[in-house]
């Protein structure tokens, strides 16, 4: 019985760091290129428009690891500005029915934090 209660003890630890493990905040790198496959998939980017949105998502992705630590309000009000600029950005590397298609996107995103 000892045996058995010390390898669910084990097993229970152990599940408990690979769980800390993947919570852990992806790079600005990893974050650039998430949200540049999802426009290519969404939007349907050239081969050129998709180095200049991973470039652009790579810029934007930077700042916001540097207001991680700011209080709430900072942070919130920090990240609504970085998301317009790169908003702002990304359609100037967008055709019409894609820019069309991002503002869609954006709104559905909107409504399902709402």
């Amino acid at each position: 019985m000892k045996k058995l209660a010390l390898l669910f003890a084990v097993v229970l630890l152990s599940s408990v760091g690979v769980i800390a493990q993947e919570r852990q905040r992806a790079t600005p790198e990893e974050r650039a290129k998430r949200q540049t496959e999802t426009l290519v998939k969404e939007l349907g980017l050239t081969d050129d428009q998709k180095e200049k949105v991973y470039e652009i998502n790579l810029k934007y992705a930077q700042p916001v690891d540097k207001t991680a630590r700011a209080n709430r309000d900072t942070r919130r009000e920090d990240l609504r500005k970085v998301s317009e600029e790169r908003t702002v950005a990304l359609k100037k590397v967008l055709d019409k029915d894609q820019q069309k298609k991002l503002d869609d996107l954006k709104k559905q995103t909107q409504h399902r934090r709402n």
